[in-house]
């Protein structure tokens, strides 16, 4: 299949919306680079004609959210608490410690529904009957739980959407060419936290409270300029033996590209060869950033502590961000372990040697990052 051309993305999107306001330089270029590595993937006709609307439908929202703060400039004025973000390479704890700071009431976070139809704003009291949320909540009772935990009224990664609709999307569910992912790492990603202010204010606008919890992997390739879109945020950065997290990752992305390629395509040796060199650059990246920041806007949080010690460790966790634990969120936690604990939804299996991986060759990687936090 041939895939769409930037140029035509961007008419059926004004098209839809009579949007005619700007689509600047970074998203066209964004937009255009996307569209080539997706013509450059193994993937079926059918799963790249979906990958082609979806681009559309996100250049659509993007137009849309422009065209709603246009014409509600308040929203913009607002202020943004934090944010507190949770990051670090996938598979190391950042889902869990989302969740449970999620249970404590003063966080406001990002939900899978609410970030992929921002429009019309939440509102506070009426998510109940929200269709978004409910349409949500029916998907959720049908996934499997046992590789990633969903819950569709609790956090989700906001990157997910966020990046998409400024065309600088991750897109770990596909085996995006090289080309691709250098030109992410390399990209500033300013364009990307413009957007993200702005999309944040606009989902607290009628729904408070403004402390923004938030979650995403790829945030670890971006401190610098995260910190300098919120100097006020601070950093949680979760911490698992890297022998565990990568062929878990490539066990994930195995299961999500034999969806949408074809058949011998993509053997399982490139895959793992891919999430090792990925994630240890961008721990790298993460560090000397870190660095730079300096250590006191960072706090870490060990999956081995939080597994053995979920209380402990978030008792330690808020001493550190000078917040209480109270007797209400103590027993909202401990019945989120009992309910998560391993293996309550099902299991995970995978090996180092299907993928090409060896604790040896993953070490190495990671040598400097297993040093530094005694990993």
């Amino acid at each position: 299949m041939t895939m769409l051309t930037a140029d035509a993305v961007i008419a059926r999107a004004r098209e839809a919306t009579s949007y005619s306001g700007e689509c600047d330089a970074s998203l066209r270029e964004g937009l255009e680079v996307t569209l080539a590595a997706f013509a450059a993937a193994p993937m079926t006709a059918e799963a790249k004609a979906s990958v082609s609307e979806t681009i559309v439908n996100d250049l659509i929202m993007r137009f849309r959210i422009e065209d709603f703060l246009s014409r509600n400039p308040e929203i913009e004025e607002q202020e943004i608490k934090g944010p507190l973000l949770v990051t670090s390479v996938p598979r190391s704890g950042t889902t869990a410690t989302l969740a449970m700071l999620g249970l404590d009431p003063r966080f406001r976070y990002t939900r899978d529904w609410e970030l992929r139809e921002p429009l019309p704003p939440p509102v506070f009291g009426e998510e109940d009957r929200d269709p978004r949320a409910i349409a949500a909540r029916e998907r959720s009772a049908m996934m499997d739980q046992s590789i990633h935990l969903y819950d569709p009224d609790g956090p989700e990664e906001d990157l997910v959407a966020i990046a998409g609709y400024d065309m600088r999307q991750f897109h770990a569910r596909y085996p995006m060419r090289q080309e691709y992912l250098d030109w992410y790492i390399a990209d500033d990603f300013r364009s990307v936290y413009r957007l993200h202010e702005r999309l944040l204010k606009l989902l607290q606008w009628r729904r408070p409270p403004n402390f923004w919890l938030l979650k995403a992997p790829p945030h670890l390739l971006r401190f610098e300029a995260f910190a300098e879109r919120y100097p006020d945020s601070r950093i949680i950065m979760t911490h698992r033996e890297p022998t565990k997290t990568i062929p878990s990752i490539a066990s994930m992305y195995d299961m999500l590209y034999n969806m949408v390629c074809e058949p011998g395509t993509v053997d399982k040796a490139w895959i793992g060869r891919r999430c090792l060199e990925f994630w240890s650059r961008g721990m790298q990246i993460a560090m000397r950033a870190r660095d730079k920041l300096g250590e006191d806007r960072f706090l870490d949080v060990y999956n081995r502590d939080l597994v053995a010690d979920p209380i402990g460790t978030f008792e330690q966790l808020y001493d550190q961000l000078g917040f209480k634990i109270d007797a209400k969120l103590r027993v909202r936690l401990e019945d989120y372990h009992q309910r998560n604990a391993k293996g309550a939804h099902g299991t995970h299996s995978y090996s180092l040697e299907e993928y090409g991986l060896s604790e040896k060759k993953i070490n190495e990687a990671f040598s400097e990052y297993r040093d530094r936090f005694g990993i």
